[in-house]
């Protein structure tokens, strides 16, 4: 019994190194990416905002609380190339008290490991847009961060897209905190005010006679509650403001703050702290553990093989007959 000690030993040593290399570079990176097939539904709110009302008896701004939801899944034929994936958003806002302020649709393709937007004919990117009953969907090149940053979110500025302008705006690190334990990078993102459309607007909204041409301007803060290990945000709000303006004169087109409800944090606090600890222990700690208490066991039975040999080596030397002329 005491001989297969040594070779069990040597064996298991020997499998926890393999079984280490492999945690590292073949299981973390099959799980350092989005999910195949993905489909989420993301609920968030905004209490209080100025919503323009654009019924023709009343073309006027007015209070409500909004309740939105956002859809999100993948379109698993889509023909994106390796790595990336194609996902399809439709984000619907409706007010409290009944009836839908705004719906849009964007159809994106971006790296399944980096979160970032891929250039990608084939995919067939979009947002859809309204020009009274007909929507059209507008060809759209997305660029930098989308839904998520990357798996393995580093201390540093990110790019992230911001679909009112069209462009990326960059979204800068602001330091570490914890929430309900879960630790968490801050990004905070600045877009600037800006005129990102005109529109024809009845002169009645701004006091006077004939329609006017009226200038969209819109500016918003975003701050991020990012999981550093999966990149997924956990927490998100929207400081957004955004007027009609004419001569001087701004009348709130949407201008509130919108952000995750509290039962949306507490399901990503919950899905995301899970795989962070699972993909954080395959990173690093795992693989670690394994190595070194692989390399102790091969170390050890190495050892024990070499004392259980000494013995055998003396005994046959002794009883080996000997030779007479």
């Amino acid at each position: 019994m005491r001989r297969m000690i040594g070779p069990v030993l040597v064996g298991l040593g020997v499998f926890l190194v393999v079984a280490a290399g492999l945690a590292r570079f073949y299981a973390y990176p099959a799980l350092a990416r989005v999910p195949a097939g993905y489909s989420s539904e993301t609920s968030l709110q905004a209490d209080g905002a100025q919503v323009f009302n654009s019924d023709p008896s009343v073309l006027a701004a007015e209070t409500h609380d909004l309740r939105i939801t956002s859809k999100t899944s993948e379109d698993v034929d889509a023909d994106a190339p390796d790595g990336a994936v194609v996902w399809v958003n439709v984000t619907t806002i409706d007010k409290a008290t009944g009836g839908n302020f705004q719906k849009s649709t964007e159809r994106v393709a971006f790296d399944a490991v980096t979160g970032e937007a891929v250039d990608c004919a084939s995919c067939d990117t979009w947002v859809a847009e309204a020009d009274g009953d007909v929507v059209e969907q507008v060809a759209t090149d997305f660029q930098g961060q989308i839904y998520k940053f990357p798996f393995g979110t580093e201390k540093q500025t990110y790019d992230v897209w911001d679909g009112s302008t069209e462009e990326t705006a960059p979204a800068t690190y602001e330091g570490e905190e914890e929430i309900q334990g879960l630790k968490v990078y801050k990004f905070v993102q600045v877009v600037e005010s800006q005129v990102i459309d005109t529109r024809e607007v009845p002169g009645s909204v701004f006091g006077v006679e004939d329609a006017v041409q009226a200038d969209m301007r819109y500016s918003m803060i975003r701050t991020f509650y990012v999981e550093p290990v999966t990149g997924s945000p956990v927490h998100r709000i929207e400081e957004r403001t955004q007027e009609l303006v004419y001569d001087g004169q701004a009348v709130p087109a949407f201008v509130g703050t919108v952000y995750y409800t509290d039962g949306q944090v507490d399901d990503n606090v919950e899905a995301v702290g899970s795989k962070a600890m699972l993909l954080g222990g395959l990173h690093l700690l795992y693989p670690v553990v394994m190595v070194l208490l692989g390399l102790l066991m091969l170390g050890l039975g190495l050892v024990i093989n070499r004392r259980v040999a000494a013995p055998l080596a003396d005994g046959a030397h002794k009883d080996r007959p000997l030779v007479t002329a």
